[in-house]
């Protein structure tokens, strides 16, 4: 598993890529979704951003 760095607020989270699929697990929680023509970085920021995003709107 490997960490990174997202968001203005500089929050943490962690990704992985098993059997296809890129998981991101944040202080908002954990999202999913295939590899697909991206890089698993990118995804792996997009799905910690709308984690992010979804939690600001609680």
């Amino acid at each position: 598993m490997t960490s990174f760095t997202y968001d203005d607020d500089r929050r943490t989270g962690s990704y992985e890529i098993r059997s296809g699929m890129v998981r991101v697990a944040t202080e908002f929680g954990t999202k999913a979704t295939q590899v697909g023509g991206s890089p698993p970085l990118v995804i792996a920021r997009m799905l910690a951003r709308e984690l992010t995003q979804a939690a600001k709107l609680k």
